[in-house]
């Protein structure tokens, strides 16, 4: 459930678009070392069509390693829509999330994403951060259904012993096969590649919009290049102040709350199909209670597989990233299975991890787990996701135990953490940036904006809606004092609060 994901184009930890499958493997590390990054960085970028709706691409050269500029080199792969006025103000840089999610979709769907007053005005520049889908990519093997079967709320030692195999197991392949690229996919080397496209792009400073793990990517450049920020927008905050085991909590917690929202809702509604007697909560209970002590079957894409307990705790996961507009559907899919068919629970879950209907996933979760692992450092012993699960238990009795241990691979992960978990300051040469935050957010919690506003000295904006993340939902009380913002590159006055209305 790690916070990752923009509700306009996304679910779970990534995108659903579904038609995207070229990569640039780690090899190319090796064969692109003679090109000079510092000389990739001046040269033009060269633009081509590639999809549907004036969608274009261009290749971007990076130095693998940013503190050796001259040394082998990668490639980020960029996406455009068009500016749709003569009154182009520049680039805006956007990122959905994740991490591990392709911006692709945000500049492909731009038309569906974002208000016409933003289209108008700024050519909207998405790129596959390092790791990333068409980027040069982590690869930890395409077949992960082995590593999602496992039981992530072990009550026995056999179960406890399944969860480090998988967690072993994932983090080998990720070493095997993407080899020195996992020392280099951090948020470190990611804000200097965010440097290198706003040169790239011709803009003097940056325009930048990020959803979710996107604010932390736009925090940490803020604070790494504080005269280069035009304007910049954080939406669905992550919090850097909070360690492993807060974070978890926490953020169980939200989807907790979500879950709770949505089923007493479920139990006061004859009509909702979750009802069950006025006992919506007691059904889910039992019902996962089964689904514990063995597996339901499912059918999908003419597949028969089955419904574990860590696929249906991801598939409501999936659902609730949306808020009140997924109810029915969730509340469809608990009946069936209820009903003995875990078909659309484990569809919803088959979404959040990206598995494709071949049987394959993307390169999201592999990306998720190499930009994870590497970012900050977490937990460092076994015993201390154990602890982390009892913790998040307490208050997420759902969700707590399958949130932290899905971090288990980072103990074994084989490429070191960059850095500690710390609260941000606010250089004193960058301007006041924005902050939103909803205030039921399941993924984000609103805490978490409050507080990454505090540290950056920005503005907050807090909209009353229970979705993660809330710009491109929540209507004109949010997208008309941002875009002014993001023209202007003037913040407002003061903090602001609204009611979603879209």
């Amino acid at each position: 459930m790690a916070a990752g994901v923009s509700a306009a184009a996304c679910s779970g930890s990534g995108s659903t678009s579904r038609g995207h499958t070229t990569t640039s493997g780690a090899a190319d590390t090796s064969k692109a070392s003679t090109t000079s990054a510092g000389a990739a960085r001046h040269r033009p970028l060269s633009w081509r069509g590639c999809g549907s709706d004036g969608l274009q691409c261009a290749t971007l050269v990076v130095p693998l390693d940013h503190t050796h500029p001259s040394g082998p080199t990668i490639r980020l792969a960029l996406y455009r829509h068009r500016a749709e006025s003569s009154r182009r103000v520049g680039s805006l840089l956007v990122n959905p999330g994740g991490p591990g999610a392709s911006g692709r979709p945000l500049a492909e769907q731009a038309g569906q994403i974002f208000p016409d007053s933003l289209r108008a005005r700024f050519d909207i520049v998405a790129w596959d951060p390092r790791g990333v889908g068409a980027s040069t990519a982590v690869r930890c093997g395409r077949h992960l259904d082995a590593f999602f079967a496992v039981d992530r709320s072990p009550d026995t030692s056999a179960e406890v012993a399944a969860n480090v195999t998988a967690a072993r197991a994932l983090a080998a392949e990720c070493r095997a096969a993407s080899g020195s690229l996992l020392e280099h996919v951090s948020t470190t080397e990611s804000i200097a590649d965010m440097d290198d496209i706003r040169v790239a792009v011709g803009d003097s400073t940056l325009t930048y919009l990020g959803f979710s793990y996107g604010t932390y990517l736009g925090a940490r450049y803020a604070v790494a290049y504080p005269t280069h920020v035009h304007a910049m927008v954080l939406d669905g905050a992550v919090d850097p102040a909070l360690d492993a085991r807060a974070s978890v909590a926490q953020q169980s917690a939200g989807f907790e709350a979500s879950l709770d929202a949505f089923l007493a809702d479920c139990a006061q509604r004859r009509a909702c199909a979750f009802h069950a007697g006025g006992k919506s909560a007691d059904a889910l209970h039992q019902l996962l209670a089964q689904i514990d002590a063995e597996p339901l079957p499912a059918k999908i894409d003419g597949q028969t597989r089955a419904l574990g307990p860590d696929e249906a705790t991801l598939g409501m996961a999936s659902a609730l990233y949306a808020g009140r507009s997924s109810w029915d559907d969730l509340a469809g899919a608990l009946a069936a299975a209820a009903q003995g068919d875990g078909s659309a629970l484990l569809e919803l879950s088959d979404q959040y991890t990206e598995r494709q209907p071949d049987g394959t996933y993307t390169s999201t979760q592999a990306a998720y787990y190499a930009i994870s692992c590497t970012d900050e450092q977490g937990d460092t012993t076994l015993a201390d996701v154990e602890a982390d699960a009892k913790a998040a238990a307490l208050v997420a009795p759902v969700f707590g135990a399958t949130n932290a241990w899905l971090g288990l691979p980072c103990v074994y992960w084989p490429a070191p953490a960059t850095v500690k978990p710390g609260a941000f300051r606010a250089p004193s040469q960058l301007e006041p940036v924005v902050v939103i935050t909803s205030s039921r957010d399941p993924a984000t919690p609103k805490a978490w904006g409050v507080s990454l506003a505090t540290q950056l000295d920005a503005r907050l904006i807090t909209v009353d809606t229970d979705t993660h993340t809330a710009f491109v939902s929540a209507g004109p009380c949010v997208q008309d004092p941002v875009v002014a913002y993001l023209i202007s590159g003037r913040a407002p006055a003061t903090n602001l609060s609204c009611t979603a209305t879209g």
